[in-house]
């Protein structure tokens, strides 16, 4: 009886697991449903260019990151880009996902963080990680990444 028990229990968790691979992978997946934000005042678009992830500032400038195509904005709570304010300064992440091929459930990611500070846009160095999870960060992913 308690091995049927805990047969049940382990193959439950193992499809939970499963279902939570599939999920993320879908997320990692989709779409940029929002590639625009307003930081300081002005809309930012995410784009490609030349395989690489960059931000269209309103002059048709561009502001080229350094890490591939495609790319995605972090986001808040509810969905939508985060901006985040710090010290006088607003603070966007842009996150480039590189899912290992299957079978493998590895994941690398990479983010950058961008600040508005006196008048003008600045990139941080590139960090990475080893996991590749959507949603909201920690307000210490937009602010470490520079020198204050």
């Amino acid at each position: 009886m308690i091995t049927r028990t805990l047969q049940c229990i382990l193959s439950m968790s193992v499809l939970l697991s499963l279902n939570a691979c599939a999920e993320q992978a879908e997320q990692i997946d989709a779409p940029q449903s929002n590639p625009e934000v307003v930081v300081g005042g002005q809309r930012l678009t995410l784009e490609n260019h030349a395989q690489r992830c960059a931000l269209r500032k309103p002059d048709q400038s561009l502001l080229t990151l350094e890490m591939p195509w495609p790319c995605h904005l972090s986001i808040d709570r509810k969905g939508q880009p985060r901006v985040e304010s710090f010290n006088n300064a607003q603070i966007i992440i842009v996150q480039h996902f590189a899912p290992e091929p299957a079978p493998s459930q590895e994941c690398r990611s990479q983010y950058q963080a961008i600040r508005h500070i006196e008048g003008r846009l600045e990139a941080s160095m590139v960090a990475e990680s080893g996991h590749c999870l959507l949603g909201a960060m920690d307000q210490k992913n937009f602010v470490a990444l520079f020198t204050w």
